[in-house]
């Protein structure tokens, strides 16, 4: 990824409380247009509330500090008026389960997001490529439990998709999938993001995922960000004292070599 591509998401001093308690403690963040940025902390880092900030979605967790620059959108977190949602970005729940109705067909369920998303009340043929860059096979008649978690998977991906975002938030992708599952949609989706220039955001507590797939990384502590940079310079050299805690846990990395040569070998 080259340095001088442009910023695409510019977040500055970012707080947020519930009631009383600090969630988020002065967090600032960039993402440039087509890269890939891991979000990596344990329960509690506040990785979860930050995203939610991204996406404009400040219940319950309040922000009262910071601004965000968005593709030409801004947000200024200590305005008490209410301000609009930043568009364009997309976002993929960690368990398939939450995002299909169990008892409707997948292409109606399809159908109406490509409503919902586009406003438009024929699906256009547009769409197909889309699905088959992400390997999804025809809905048929089937039901969601009719198609594995990974193919689940890549249908929400393909609906996130379906609006062109400029950027796709992925809340721990691999925790509801078998390994093998994982890493092939998570090939998907970096295949699918060089080629339109989408840049992703990946939320994780596993800092395998971030060493395969993040070319910077982002490490949360307790509401902060204690260390962020060039994914491989901070795997290399961690500054933080959490930043070498976690590094230096050695079991991210025989994870990350068994699970990669297995996927490889799966291919």
């Amino acid at each position: 990824m080259p340095s001088d591509t442009k910023t695409l998401l510019d977040l500055n001093n970012l707080s947020v409380r519930i009631g009383r308690q600090v969630i988020l403690n002065d967090v600032s963040l960039k993402i440039r247009s087509g890269e890939c940025v891991a979000i990596v902390g344990g329960s509690g880092a506040g990785k979860s509330t930050l995203l939610r900030c991204l996406m404009g979605l400040t219940r319950p967790a309040v922000p009262f500090s910071g601004l965000l620059a968005f593709d030409g959108q801004e947000m200024d977190f200590s305005s008490l008026e209410r301000q609009q949602k930043p568009k364009r970005i997309a976002y993929v729940p960690q368990n398939p389960d939450q995002g299909f109705d169990p008892l409707k067909r997948l292409r109606w369920q399809w159908q109406q997001a490509f409503r919902v998303i586009t406003g438009r009340m024929n699906i256009s043929q547009v769409q197909e490529p889309l699905l088959e860059e992400l390997g999804l096979k025809p809905f048929g008649a089937c039901f969601p439990y009719e198609w594995s978690r990974g193919m689940q998977q890549r249908l929400l991906l393909a609906m996130a998709l379906m609006g062109k975002p400029r950027l796709l938030i992925l809340d721990e992708p691999t925790s509801a999938l078998d390994p093998l599952i994982a890493a092939q949609v998570l090939r998907a989706v970096k295949k699918y993001a060089e080629m339109h220039n989408v840049a992703v955001l990946i939320v994780t507590h596993d800092l395998s995922l971030a060493a395969r797939y993040a070319d910077r990384t982002t490490i949360m502590n307790t509401g902060r960000v204690v260390e962020f940079g060039e994914t491989s310079h901070l795997l290399s050299a961690p500054q933080s004292d959490y930043g070498q805690l976690l590094v230096n846990h050695r079991d991210w990395i025989t994870k990350d070599l068994g699970q990669l040569s297995s996927s490889i070998a799966a291919e």
